[in-house]
């Protein structure tokens, strides 16, 4: 029952719609974008009907309020898309906004106060940059906490024996303290306020016995454990029973968040005010000791370890603790279309680029962490893997008084062993020391046993002291192996390096975790088969719908069915489904597009009821890793200056625990260190660090220390992957100088889905779905055999549009395998084999391995090899944008495809090169280490059958050359495109040539083509209105063309269109090219009375004319292009349009058609050489002037749905790369380019055939092997990108992509071109 309401009803507003109602709120409600929507109510007491539609639809213009000022996407990450409904979106809006107003009032007595509290600390949680605007801009939080720390933080310190309390408010304050510290804010705060500060952190962050910074005691590596908390009786150390861990239901609280009871632990105090307190200490300017020398070449060698001036300068700039970033408001729209549809997606992956996303590991350890006795069976990911590779610097809080990095020995003891807090002036007195290290990720891959968990020599805990390893141990770096034995026995664990963007060698068919989770799932899947059958022959369908969970899970754990905050209704009467038996539709297709306001209108009818049997489970990827081992070392000059050291440790993984020793490799190993801490944001290595000490009984000293990355490139070990013996005796290093011989096997990533009870294996995504997603997947649980664990992911690269990837969405690859891929992986198979047995036996023999000149000067290995490996240094990925280092790429020259894409060792490929000159087994090698490789370019838009204008005008070639002269020039231009690393091109258009491009195609096409050129897509003759194109005859005005040759095809009225599409696709065309707008002008005869009029861009066709041209070629299979200068809303296919645009070099003063073009599936290829090429004053405001600046106003716009093509012909073939560096010159990013000439140039070109449903299913299946060319032909091969069942089209340059672009892709610098796994080029020669 709404309440009453005395204002009038407005004729006028009554005859409002609802929803123009509800748009004129939202509005009002965005006009000011901070804090409440204080525009709204004058809406709401306008008249009685405006009120009566807003109240009965609040719920829903709420939720929209939400989504359009707040930040919610990281919520729908953490809680499930279930969750995030219109009710939970319109109660987030009003606590939210209420808290903000009072945090504004800065009343520190407010009953709200730790409610309020915890809402802005979780707005932080999930700020992607609105979020903080609130907070800071509006609420002013900054004043409050200054307030707050002022009067606060060491309140009601007497009923504590005076020690601060650990209190929820005091934990979020603190740590909300470097959310909102900004580097002004930092600089500008006067000293006495920072020196006032860090004396009131100063017991939280120097007295870890009393303010715990671990989520669980440091002392256990395998939890959860029912006896790792201490219990009464137990017995006591020096400091008592120490640590003192509080019981869960002490720690743990319920916070209303969405609508849903979320159980959370406050954040650790201990931990954020180490960071905090290392930051604000960071912040005091220091000059460097000007006694000291000036730099290294000024240092006397004899003095040793000593710093200079430079290190002390290096080190001051430098930061321990990065300050948070607040983002923007509208980050989203700097970011690709792609990388958008991941960030509003609903599944938590590694290449996320949201600021919330990095915290996710802090909201897990938060949410899932704080029971160190029970396995909570829906906890997220609390460390993503890869995170502490890379260089990392900062400090070390250490005693003034000593050389040594400790706080002061007895002050500390004494501390920490009185019951009432001591003044401040009797704490340890502690300045910073630098750290730097360069950390290395070690992987356990199933099927390896991983090394097991150390124990201590007094057997009380999991031998903390080094790191949880046995004691001692022995581990040896060889190439990208890491070997971990123990001495005396018969361990020995192989740990693989974590390198960005090389895969590991996990293979599911050898994943002990995989196979069983496979089992698993299908002995589920044939339960709910059985189930089903036996209720639908009693013709009881809704009953096997009902009681498809019992059968499947009827072994399952009750406690794994549900997740609090779960929503049930014992009246409900939504099924799984909605349709009927033969045609029914999921719930989740209902949701696929993701449309904010559909979504919160089935949300809203959802939230009436919810299945009885709803459970929320997590979907997850293997990755196989079981085990994470750091190695570390200081690098030399960081040595010189402040010692050398070496790391090992470990991953605790219940909670991302990283605990570290560190090992001088001057002195006696008791100076080592025990470090032990947290990754803050994916960004801060924070936590205490503290003494070795043998005796059990002693007190452990203690100090806080916080790293940040400043380098995510990690180089080799020194001495070429071996390192110095260590003698420390936990822990010994040796060489290996042992060849590696082992072959690279085929490795292929395979996603597994599981349920909640689940969670606990490897993952790369998580998201949580309601049961009926479960069906489509054969993923499942695993049995207890060696139970791995959620928290280490791997993240498949984000897939490009329209390519096959791998996703916790997608069912694993099925077992059942083509008779073709059969052969194909069983020819691999056999030529490794047969390439290690010879390099065995030649080994054996003594024969030297060399590789033959000749033999790569003319590529005769490869002419007749079973299969080619190709060794790049780099390769160019334009799926993730990424040049993956060492790739060894497989091809099979008898189809025409690669076979496979792996990482190698330098041993391997080395290897490899010298046994090219032997009998290899039928394969061939080609060595690019010293090269970058790319997938072969694509130019989307040439002219074969032309040659540059400044040689002859278009008119002359038409008129004056033969078609012989013009067909034997187009086969020379072929030859140069091809050697250019162009390996498909699109003719558009044989201007006067008649159809000879399909004759060209035909000797181009094959294994073995008559003459070498790229793969070749051509459209015949240009479509084009009478009167409006050349050449002209100069005595017959009316004629079109000259002695009956004319550019293009002229038709008029929408019957000779449509003839003209079926003569020409009858004709063989692969496109079909129309002329929107004429560039040579339809008026171009009234120049010498009317400029203006002769120069004008008129529309050529008709409306009508164009959408039967289009029609026609749809209907028969072909894609449409458009040459048109201006753009009009009406070329896109959304509204009946064109597949791709040519030119497109105005799109009008409105953004409006920009924003359209961007969301659009039509393909832009812009032809910026031509313009380029044929203007050559290039004066402000002309032709070449006005494209530059339309193509960097749409760059600017986010426009990336753009292919190159230079419109080569009117300048030289050969020089096609000249779009690529064109557009890089305008702004555009050198790793789209790439994409837009690679990927994005087959997407472009590609046939009809590949579009749709029906394509998207075909591409997912590439990987199968069956689209070579010997079964679909040339052109309908894919192409574009160098992974499994695609066209071995491929390139490499011997320049330099990131620092030298437009070097790097001149076709000087390409020195090999393969097309089909067929060489042309190698070593620069062309073979052919």
């Amino acid at each position: 029952m709404s309440s009453p309401f005395h204002q009038p009803q407005s004729r006028f507003c009554a005859r409002l719609p609802h929803d123009v109602i509800l748009a004129i709120a939202a509005q009002l409600a965005s006009i000011d974008p901070l804090g409440p929507p204080t525009h709204l109510p004058p809406l709401f007491l306008s008249c009685r009907y405006v009120h009566a539609v807003l109240h009965q639809h609040r719920k829903f213009l709420f939720a929209r309020i939400c989504r359009d000022k707040f930040d919610t996407r990281a919520a729908v990450r953490r809680l499930g898309p279930t969750a995030i409904t219109t009710t939970a979106l319109a109660f987030q809006l009003k606590k939210q906004t209420l808290a903000l107003k009072r945090l504004r009032q800065c009343d520190l007595s407010s009953c709200h106060l730790t409610s309020d509290l915890w809402t802005a600390y979780l707005m932080f949680m999930e700020n992607d940059g609105r979020n903080y605007s609130h907070l800071m801009h509006y609420a002013h939080l900054d004043l409050f906490l200054e307030r707050f720390m002022d009067s606060t933080l060491w309140a009601h310190r007497e009923s504590n024996l005076g020690w601060p309390v650990d209190s929820t408010p005091n934990s979020l304050v603190v740590w909300m303290l470097w959310f909102t510290m900004s580097p002004e804010r930092l600089s500008g705060m006067t000293a006495e306020r920072r020196g006032k500060y860090m004396d009131l952190l100063r017991p939280f962050a120097l007295i870890p016995a009393m303010y715990y910074p671990f989520h669980a005691p440091d002392s256990h590596f395998e939890l959860p454990d029912e006896g790792v908390l201490p219990q009464p009786g137990d017995e006591a150390t020096p400091l008592g029973l120490v640590p003192t861990f509080r019981e869960p239901d002490m720690v743990v609280e319920t916070v209303l968040h969405y609508c849903r009871r979320v159980l959370i632990m406050p954040p650790l105090i201990g931990l954020g005010a180490k960071m905090v307190f290392i930051m604000l200490a960071e912040a005091v300017p220091y000059d460097p000791p000007s006694i000291l020398p000036i730099d290294r070449a000024h240092a006397d060698p004899t003095d040793g370890v000593r710093p200079t001036q430079a290190d002390f300068i290096e080190w001051a700039s430098i930061r321990g603790v990065q300050l948070y970033r607040p983002g923007s408001w509208n980050w989203l729209e700097s970011l690709t279309p792609e990388q958008c549809r991941l960030e509003t997606g609903a599944s938590w992956r590694r290449d996320l680029k949201a600021i919330s996303a990095s915290l996710d590991n802090d909201w897990n350890r938060l949410t899932g962490c704080y029971d160190p006795r029970s396995f909570l069976p829906l906890k997220g990911v609390v460390y993503t893997f890869g995170s502490i590779t890379g260089l990392y610097a900062g400090r070390m809080q250490a005693s003034r008084s000593h050389m040594l990095s400790i706080p002061d020995h007895f002050r500390y003891r004494d501390v920490v062993q009185l019951d009432q807090m001591p003044d401040l002036t009797e704490f340890p007195m502690v300045a910073e020391l630098p750290v730097f290290v360069r950390f290395r990720e070690h992987h356990c891959i199933d099927p390896e046993t991983p090394v097991p968990t150390g124990i201590s020599p007094d057997g009380l805990d999991d031998n903390l002291q080094n790191a949880y390893l046995p004691h001692p141990f022995v581990y040896r770096h060889v190439g990208r192996t890491l070997r971990v034995e123990v001495p005396n026995s018969r361990i020995a664990a192989r740990y693989e390096d974590f390198e960005e963007g090389r895969p590991n060698s996990h293979n599911p068919r050898t994943c002990r975790m995989c196979l069983q989770s496979q089992e698993e799932d299908e002995r589920r899947l044939r339960a709910r088969i059985d189930v089903y059958q036996e209720r639908l022959v009693h013709g009881d369908y809704e009953d096997a719908a009902a009681d498809d969970e019992d059968a499947e899970g009827v072994d399952a754990d009750p406690a794994f069915r549900s997740r609090s905050g779960s929503v049930s209704s014992d009246a409900s009467d939504v099924t799984y489904y909605f349709g009927d038996e033969s045609n029914p539709l999921f719930l989740r297709q209902l949701r696929l597009e993701r449309e904010h306001e559909a979504e919160a209108i089935v949300d809203e009818l959802m939230s009436e009821g919810v299945p009885e049997d709803y459970e929320e489970y997590i979907e997850n990827e293997c990755n196989g890793i079981q085990d994470i081992i750091i190695t570390g070392e200081v690098l030399p000059r960081h040595g010189e200056a402040w010692h050398h050291y070496h790391f090992y440790g470990r991953v605790r993984k219940w909670d991302g625990l990283i605990v570290l020793v560190r090992i001088p490799t001057q002195f006696s190993e008791d100076m080592k260190q025990i470090f032990r801490g947290y990754l803050i944001g994916n960004q801060n290595f924070v936590g205490s660090w503290r003494m070795y000490n043998a005796n059990p009984e002693a007190i452990p000293l203690e100090g806080p220390f916080a790293l940040s990355r400043v380098d995510h490139t990690v180089a080799a070990p020194h001495g070429g992957g071996a390192q110095a013996a260590s003698t420390h005796p936990a822990a010994g290093v040796t060489p290996e100088s042992r060849p590696r011989v082992a072959a690279a096997g085929t490795c292929k990533l395979t996603s597994i889905t599981r349920r909640a009870h689940a969670a606990a294996f490897p993952r790369s995504s998580m998201h949580i779905s309601p049961p009926h997603d479960r069906g489509s997947h054969s993923g499942g649980g695993l049995t207890p055999a060696p139970r791995p664990d959620p928290r280490f992911t791997r993240t498949p690269d984000a897939a490009s549009r329209g390519l096959p990837t791998l996703s916790s969405d997608s069912p694993p690859p099925s077992r059942a395998r083509t008779d073709a891929s059969r052969a194909l992986d069983s020819e691999l198979a056999m030529h490794r084999t047969a390439a290690l047995s010879n390099w065995q036996q030649g080994a054996a023999h003594g024969e030297p391995m060399r590789g033959s000149s000749a033999a790569r000067e003319h590529g005769t290995r490869t002419s007749g090899a079973r299969t080619v490996r190709i060794y790049a240094g780099k390769l160019f990925d334009p799926e993730t944008l990424q040049l993956l280092p060492r790739r060894v790429i497989t091809v099979s020259p008898a189809s025409g495809l690669v076979l496979d894409v792996q990482p190698y060792a330098d041993e391997e490929a080395q290897r490899d090169v010298d046994l090219s000159a032997g009998d290899t087994g039928g394969e061939a090698v080609v060595d690019l280490r010293e090269a970058t490789v790319l997938p072969g370019f694509v130019d989307a838009h040439v002219h074969l059958f032309l040659h540059p204008y400044s040689e002859r005008s278009w008119e002359d070639q038409l008129t004056k050359e033969s078609l012989v002269e013009r067909t034997v020039r187009a086969t020379v231009h072929a030859r140069r495109t091809l050697m250019a690393g162009y390996t498909s091109v699109r003719d558009l258009g044989t201007e006067g040539a008649g159809d000879a491009d399909v004759q060209l195609r035909k000797c181009l096409a094959g294994a073995e083509p008559l003459i070498p050129g790229p793969r070749y897509f051509c459209a015949n003759r240009a479509i084009i209105a009478s009167g409006s194109y050349g050449p002209k005859s100069a005595l017959d005005l009316h004629r079109d063309g000259v002695e009956g040759v004319t550019g293009a095809e002229f038709v008029d009225g929408e019957t000779e269109c449509a003839r003209a599409v079926r003569k020409q696709v009858g004709a063989g065309a692969d496109w079909i090219k129309v002329r929107r707008s004429s560039h040579y002008r339809v008026r171009t005869r009234i120049a010498d009375v009317s400029t203006r009029c002769a120069r004008a861009d008129i529309q050529t066709f008709t409306d009508k004319e164009l959408r039967v041209l289009v029609a026609s070629a749809r209907q028969l299979g072909v894609k449409v292009a458009a040459h048109a200068q201006t753009w009009r809303a009406e070329l896109l296919p959304e509204n009946g349009g064109v597949d791709t645009l040519e030119h497109g070099s105005n799109f009008g003063p409105d953004d409006a058609l920009l924003d359209a073009v961007k969301q659009s599936r039509i393909v832009w290829v812009p032809t910026l050489s031509v313009f380029h090429e044929t203007d050559a004053e290039k004066a402000p405001g002309g032709r070449w002037d006005s494209t530059a600046r339309n193509f960097q106003r749409a760059l600017a716009r986010g426009v990336t749905n753009i292919a190159c093509g230079g419109d080569t012909g009117p300048f030289p073939h050969g020089d096609n790369a000249l779009e690529m560096k064109l557009m890089v010159r305008l702004g555009a990013d050198w790793r789209h380019v790439l994409r837009w000439a690679t990927l994005g140039g087959w997407q472009c070109v590609r046939s009809a055939a590949w579009e749709g449903e029906e394509g998207a299913a075909r591409i997912e299946k590439v990987s199968e092997m069956q689209e070579a060319p010997a079964l679909v032909g040339d052109n309908e091969v894919p192409f574009g990108v160098i992974r499994r069942g695609f066209a071995a089209d491929i390139v490499a340059s011997r320049g330099d992509l990131e620092d030298g672009f437009e070097n790097a892709v001149d076709r000087s610098n390409i020195t090999f071109v393969m097309k089909g796994g067929k060489v042309f080029k190698r070593d620069g020669l062309e073979l052919v």
